[in-house]
Order: structure tokens, then C-alpha cells, then sequence
């Protein structure tokens, strides 16, 4: 497995943004924040469009697309933001993988969604 460096929301954090091989990539919790200036999106729909956009920047970076992502975790801080982030992550989701969503504590108070997802490089991709 090799690693893509990209910058983390914790200086310390025990974790890397995505791993990859030939086959599979494996991208961390991810939220809505722009990373080099460490500001988050002030909306949670906002948050889900960016939070997306990072995913697939690291995908990419790992010769991968969002259309082979096959799974993903998904976790909403409180159930006022779910009607946003589902709206939001239909419109910029161009597939429709396995997944999960929870209503849970984000290590940033201010992120109203995070999502960790799963990539296959050797789906084939409808153009």
C-alpha cells in the first residue's frame, strides 16, 4: 500500500489521508473544511459540496474516480443537518455505492458531516 500525503484538520493526526494500491483506495474521514486554510464550510450543504470535492481530489490522486466508489461511511453531527447533507450529496454523487450514515460527534465542532469512503480502480466507469 502506498499513501497520499495531503494536509490533515489535527498537526498530530495518527492517520493518513488515503491509501492505495493497484486495485483499492481507502480515503480517511473527510469534512467539508479547505484544508490549506483550515476554514470550514458554513453550511452543512456547503460542507457536503466540499467535503466531496476533497474526496475526489484524493482519489485522484490515487488514479481514482467518485463513479468507483463502492462504500462509504457517513456521519451527520446532529439530525437538523441529515435533509441538507442528503440533498447536497445526491446532487455532486455520481454513483450510488453501499453505505452507512450515523448521527454522531465530530472531532470538529463545527463540521456538520465527515465521510470516510472505499474505491475500486478496476470498476469500469460509465462515460
Amino acid at each position: 500500500m502506498q499513501t497520499a500525503a495531503f494536509p490533515l484538520p489535527f498537526s498530530n493526526a495518527p492517520y493518513s489521508r488515503a491509501m492505495f494500491d493497484q486495485d483499492w483506495v481507502f480515503v480517511s474521514g473527510t469534512i467539508g473544511m479547505d484544508y490549506p486554510n483550515q476554514r470550514l464550510a458554513p453550511t452543512a450543504a456547503e460542507q457536503t459540496r466540499l467535503m466531496v470535492a476533497n474526496i475526489s481530489e484524493y482519489l485522484a490522486a490515487c488514479g481514482a474516480r467518485l463513479e468507483q466508489i463502492v462504500n462509504y461511511t457517513l456521519i451527520i453531527s446532529a439530525h437538523e443537518h441529515l435533509p441538507a447533507v442528503l440533498d447536497a450529496l445526491a446532487e455532486v454523487l455520481p454513483c450510488k455505492p453501499t453505505g452507512t450514515a450515523m448521527i454522531a460527534g465530530i472531532a470538529l465542532p463545527d463540521a456538520y458531516v465527515e465521510m470516510q469512503v472505499i474505491a475500486r480502480k478496476t470498476i469500469e466507469v460509465q462515460a
